[in-house]
């Protein structure tokens, strides 16, 4: 194992001149292969020769020839090794002097001649600093600088090491005979080291498995995860592995690992990074931007192995399932699209033609897992792996929902884009088909009643990402225009659940997504309102409109609604919209021929919106007994990031109506924020409603000052009196309680119908 000294003080000037003379060493051979060849040979070759003589000439010369071409070859081989190692090792030396002479000390730290990272002020040596209140926190922002400082150093040494060793056994694998010249086994580290992990592979999950082959399995981690990012690496190994060999071996490693118990724990977490870094590796191999990435043909081998029985030792007669394998390894990595389509495709098909085939025969031990994540089930249903994956690849995803589930109409075993959509009776699309999952679908992958649904909520993240174009939970991702595929999945999505509320609504199957379809609500806050009232054609959609029912709208909002997280992001979305749209009556008013009817058709939208999400909030709280007004403020407040993301979408980007001054958007965003938690609490379910269910006075008077304060704004932000803003506020505020009635009765005829 080298050292940091090693590293940084490796004589990489040698080797570069080791180099550059075996590259002067195979011109020279070459020219000596041309001369035998075209000389001697090729004299020999044309010459009229016969008899004892020539029996013994003739080989020897066509021998020599070869030797000299040969030696070239090696020569080839051993100059291709020397100069990868030469990158490796001059990259890692000059990385290290970087951050020792550099990176470092900008960073305020320092480092030793052993490569011992510490502070190059440290505060624990600071009595006075310690009176200091923001002292606890400026010690922890330095220790954790030191201990990432210290990884990164230790992981370029480590990184090094290894290459140190792949270029022993490369030479040794290359120059295998002392008498005779060979055409070099290997020409790169990758080469080896592709190898050696296939090796270690093989050793690993044979004889013994992980519990005695720990060394094996600690070489075969520490290669992954050096070459997790490399993706001449990456293709290569699966290449060779093969698509079975693949799914067969992590399938193996990952069963045999949790079946240990406590004392094999160390094994199963070698093996947890191992799928993380295969994942990695998969991902990379599949993106078409990869030199000789795994094409359809090898994509194709890989759909058949998932819906294989794999050959696992150890489980008795439990089924293990290609598939099962692939969903684990899917969790992790930029997968191409194609490639993730492909996959989504043919698993969807297999699971409609058999839902319960991944529970039929499970292990007999409890401990067994396929997937090592944290979170995310014991990996026996495949579905939730892809599920993440997708929610990783909004692009992917979306393509996939919009599509019908097809059936192996060309008899090849797979189901992939060449075969038909199911007809008759069995159609259906994905989205509806996914939809009509039970939470409880996958109560044989639970590993603890802290995450009960997991196959659920992987599948509403990646839904999410479907039709906002952005990763769940990465809240600096830029908003993405909406495509025609994108809207077509929130339509479906809408329709299905519209058309029976009762599936989001309460404890109904689809509850547990309800904050996901929150979000996707918010997301499209102007198709949403441009359903409810759009006749001035004002509203404008972020790319293309989503089309929708009204009806059906009033039904999907008013079930999603009653979820407190939903309802937030919800109101969020629809206040900032709203003050958009009367914002852009102000700041150009030469578009319209009546100022005060153009704000009360601003308004009117929003108003029914906030009437739709007023009788969701009511459901909950009073008729259902469910929830307390409590949750829904508070979601209000936590889910303000919506208003600020809708108030960026309108202002700078894809609509022209907001000014596009940061101050202004700026203001307005903070605004928009405070008023939207002030009236918030203001906004609760009486006694009278307790008692007569009929007294939305607090929703009403937050929906109408809500829209007053997008009048004050606006006006405020254009220059215009104080007398002009209160005949417009006035305006605004008549005009939303009329629609705030309206949206209020198409959600309580359309929910409490279906109770």
């Amino acid at each position: 194992m080298l050292t940091f000294d090693d590293v940084v003080n490796a004589p990489v000037a040698k080797l570069k001149q080791a180099v550059d003379d075996w590259t002067t060493m195979v011109t020279d051979l070459g020219k000596l292969a041309d001369e035998a060849r075209d000389g001697m040979q090729a004299k020999t070759d044309r010459a009229q020769w016969a008899g004892v003589n020539s029996d013994v000439t003739r080989p020897f010369i066509a021998k020599t020839t070869k030797e000299f071409g040969d030696a070239r070859a090696q020569a080839e081989g051993i100059k291709l090794i020397l100069a990868d190692a030469h990158t490796s090792f001059k990259t890692a030396k000059d990385a290290l002097v970087r951050i020792r002479d550099e990176e470092g000390p900008a960073a305020g730290v320092h480092v030793d001649a052993q490569g011992k990272v510490t502070p190059r002020y440290d505060l624990q040596d600071d009595v006075a600093a310690r009176h200091d209140p923001d002292y606890p926190e400026a010690l922890r922002k330095q220790k954790e600088a030191v201990a990432s400082w210290q990884r990164k150093i230790d992981r370029i040494v480590e990184d090094c090491s290894d290459a140190d060793d792949s270029l022993k056994r490369a030479l040794a694998a290359n120059v295998k005979d002392d008498h005779n010249f060979s055409a070099p086994k290997y020409k790169t580290l990758d080469a080896e080291q592709v190898d050696r992990a296939a090796e270690l592979l093989k050793q690993v999950t044979g004889d013994g498995g992980t519990a005695r082959n720990v060394e094996a399995l600690k070489e075969l981690e520490d290669l992954m995860d050096d070459n997790r990012d490399d993706p001449e690496f990456a293709t290569a190994f699966f290449r060779k592995v093969g698509a079975e060999g693949t799914l067969d071996a992590y399938a193996t490693m990952a069963l045999d690992s949790t079946s240990l118990g406590p004392a094999g724990q160390s094994r199963a977490d070698l093996v947890r990074n191992i799928q993380g870094d295969m994942g990695a590796m998969l991902g990379l191999a599949t993106q078409q931007s990869t030199p000789n990435h795994l094409d359809i043909t090898w994509t194709k081998e890989l759909l058949q192995a998932g819906r294989k029985e794999l050959d696992v030792p150890g489980v008795g007669f439990a089924k293990i399932y290609g598939y099962q394998a692939l969903g684990s390894l899917l969790r992790e990595g930029d997968y191409d699209k194609d490639f993730l389509l492909a996959v989504g495709r043919d698993m969807v098909a297999l699971d409609k033609q058999n839902p319960g085939m991944w529970s039929e025969s499970l292990p007999m031990d409890m401990k067994a897992r396929i997937n090592l994540d944290e979170t995310g089930g014991k990996g026996f249903n495949p579905l939730t792996g892809l599920m993440e994956a997708m929610a990783q690849n909004p692009a992917a995803s979306a393509a996939f929902f919009d599509d019908a589930i097809r059936e192996d109409t060309n008899k090849d075993g797979i189901v992939t884009i060449e075969d038909d959509p199911i007809k008759g009776k069995g159609a259906q699309d994905v989205v509806d088909y996914m939809l009509d999952k039970k939470p409880s679908d996958d109560w044989y992958d639970m590993v603890s009643y802290e995450e009960q649904h997991p196959g659920q909520q992987a599948m509403g993240n990646a839904l999410e990402a479907a039709v906002t174009g952005r990763v769940p939970g990465d809240e600096d991702a830029p908003s993405v225009s909406h495509t025609k595929t994108m809207a077509s999945v929130m339509e479906k999505v809408v329709a299905k659940i519209g058309e029976s509320p009762d599936l989001a609504s309460g404890d109904g199957p689809l509850s547990g997504i309800a904050p996901n379809l929150g979000n996707m609500a918010a997301e499209y806050m102007p198709d949403l309102q441009a359903t409810a009232e759009n006749g001035a054609e004002r509203i404008k959609p972020f790319g293309e409109k989503a089309e929708f029912e009204k009806d059906v709208m009033a039904q999907f909002l008013g079930s999603v609604g009653q979820d407190p997280q939903a309802y937030g992001a919800i109101t969020n979305a629809q206040q900032a919209y709203t003050t958009a749209l009367v914002s852009d009556v102000f700041q150009n008013p030469e578009k319209y021929s009546d100022t005060g009817e153009a704000v009360r058709n601003a308004v009117h939208p929003g108003g029914e919106i906030a009437g739709m999400m007023s009788e969701a909030r009511a459901q909950a709280v009073v008729d259902a007994a469910a929830r307390e007004d409590s949750e829904y403020n508070e979601s209000v407040a936590e889910n303000s990031k919506w208003a600020n993301r809708v108030i960026d979408l309108v202002g700078a980007k894809y609509i022209e109506m907001l000014p596009v001054g940061g101050d202004v958007i700026g203001w307005i965003k903070e605004d928009i924020s405070e008023s939207l938690v002030e009236n918030a609490k203001q906004d609760t379910v009486g006694p009278a409603r307790r008692e007569a269910a009929s007294d939305y006075t607090q929703a009403e008077k937050f929906a109408k000052v809500s829209a007053a304060l997008a009048v004050e704004r606006a006006g405020t932000a254009a220059g215009l009196t104080d007398q002009q803003i209160k005949d417009y506020q006035g305006s605004a505020s008549t005009e939303t309680a009329s629609a705030h009635s309206i949206g209020r009765d198409f959600a309580v005829l359309r929910v409490s119908k279906e109770k």
